[in-house]
């Protein structure tokens, strides 16, 4: 059985989709499957023609480029969507619902199958877009990144605040409001706004920034925490959860949907909107040595569900029931 697995550009400046998919597509070889990678062209025309070409069994979009399921064999093209947030969480402009039209509503009227990472993308497209339930499947992201337990004395005088991602649903000002009053060190992976940096310089609060790091650089990073925080406003899944989990940190996230189900009972949840309730899950895990132990120990159980191995698994089992 060949599988072709339907890439974006290669010029998008995210890699997160190519990485994640790169991954199953190793852990799907070892199963016996060919497999068969394909990048869009950024002409839209030459994608077209280009995406009639190819020859396989089973044709998997893996992102960004949905509308290409409108060209290649129905019956055997499946999807995986990670998210609608730019449709959900924006003004339903002409613009974005053609969009969705021909990335979502067609195609998945057309094609056998689609999965989604989360309940919340299942159910967001669903409700919002109107998709029949039965052609979603939920198969969560896998842990990427090589990760294994990595001890680390706790500093409970000034723990190391590990924060992942400035863009506004990451929710930095939620932080940096919780913490003007503690004694933290924010360790930044991302480019935050200058209003956030000021905000941080004029509460004294003590930061680094990184942008544009190796995978070993962001392994050293979660080492050298404490503390994942992650309390989104709105996230597809939560990688970075399962990521500081594996390494055995424990995690402060939201207490919505999907961050809650992949935390399991391995952090605190929040209310994201709300900085008190963060501060107190701080200095709950500042002061209670206990309940810091219980956090990392669920985390290490929580992510043994997410290997890469497991995920394959589920993949593969999707192929054989479908196609």
């Amino acid at each position: 059985m060949k599988v072709c697995y339907l890439f974006r550009e290669k010029e998008k400046k995210a890699h997160s989709i190519e990485i994640l998919f790169d991954t199953i597509s190793c852990e799907i070889q070892k199963q016996g499957l060919v497999v068969e990678k394909w990048f869009k062209p950024i002409s839209l025309i030459h994608s077209i023609v280009e995406v009639r070409k190819l020859k396989a069994d089973i044709y998997h979009i893996t992102g960004d480029c949905y509308f290409l399921a409108l060209f290649l064999p129905w019956n055997k093209t499946i999807m995986t969507i990670h998210d609608i947030g730019m449709y959900k969480n924006f003004e339903k402009t002409v613009n974005k619902k053609v969009f969705v039209l021909v990335s979502f509503i067609l195609p998945l009227k057309l094609i056998k199958v689609s999965t989604a990472i989360s309940e919340l993308t299942r159910n967001d497209l669903i409700k919002l877009i109107g998709i029949n339930p039965k052609k979603i499947k939920v198969i969560p992201n896998p842990l990427v990144l090589p990760l294994s337990f990595y001890p680390k004395i706790f500093n409970s005088k000034k723990p190391v605040i590990l924060q992942i991602g400035t863009g506004n649903h990451k929710n930095l000002i939620g932080l940096i409001e919780a913490v003007k009053e503690l004694e933290c060190y924010i360790d930044i992976i991302g480019n935050p706004i200058a209003d956030l940096i000021e905000k941080m310089q004029q509460y004294g609060i003590e930061y680094s920034i990184s942008t544009n790091i190796s995978k070993d650089e962001i392994i050293s990073k979660y080492k050298s925490c404490d503390i994942l925080y992650f309390a989104s406003l709105s996230e597809g899944f939560g990688l970075p959860i399962l990521e500081a989990q594996a390494i055995g940190r424990p995690v402060i996230t939201s207490n919505t949907e999907p961050t809650k189900s992949v935390c399991g009972n391995g952090g605190i949840l929040v209310d994201p909107k709300n900085p008190n309730e963060i501060r107190e899950s701080i200095q709950v895990l500042m002061n209670n040595t206990s309940l810091r132990n219980s956090c990392i120990k669920n985390g290490l159980l929580n992510v043994i569900k997410y290997q890469k191995e497991e995920i394959a698994l589920q993949y593969l089992a999707l192929y054989k029931s479908f196609f």
